[in-house]
């Protein structure tokens, strides 16, 4: 079968960009839990995106509000700086991207890793894509040491 003739299913590319643009409203609103199911609401009705995989969406921001401490533990020693000090977006990408590495096994961590720069190029400067990068080399080396043998 060609790739023409494939039935393509949700986009997960688009669910992590609507995940990512609910936790940076959520993050910069507050981060009251009261307003998650507002935000994805407005995620998920956007015709640019009626592509996504909704069920994605709402399990990665969902998965990563509910897991914020444990994953702000994980990504600290990796940053060697104040979390406070790092932009609400780049703190975001590298909370999806650790909780994927963390909770869906079944993908591959350089997908996950090219899916955080891919974020990154279109929201944030060249700058913070070099940093997601080394970031996330090295918590894929602690997350997935076997996968990155």
């Amino acid at each position: 079968m060609s790739n023409s003739q494939k039935t393509k299913g949700p986009n997960r590319h688009q669910a992590r960009e609507s995940a990512l643009e609910a936790l940076y409203a959520w993050h910069s609103g507050g981060s009251d839990n009261a307003d998650l199911p507002h935000l994805l609401s407005g995620h998920i009705h956007e015709d640019e995106r009626s592509g996504q995989d909704e069920d994605y969406l709402r399990e990665l921001v969902y998965g990563v509000t509910g897991d914020m401490d444990e994953l702000d533990a994980v990504i600290k020693p990796a940053v060697r700086r104040s979390l406070n000090s790092v932009a609400s977006v780049e703190l975001n990408v590298l909370r999806l991207a650790t909780w994927e590495m963390k909770n869906r096994l079944e993908i591959p961590y350089r997908v996950i890793i090219n899916e955080a720069l891919e974020l990154t190029r279109a929201y944030a400067d060249e700058s913070a894509r070099g940093f997601i990068n080394g970031v996330l080399d090295k918590l894929a080396k602690e997350l997935r040491p076997l996968e990155c043998k």
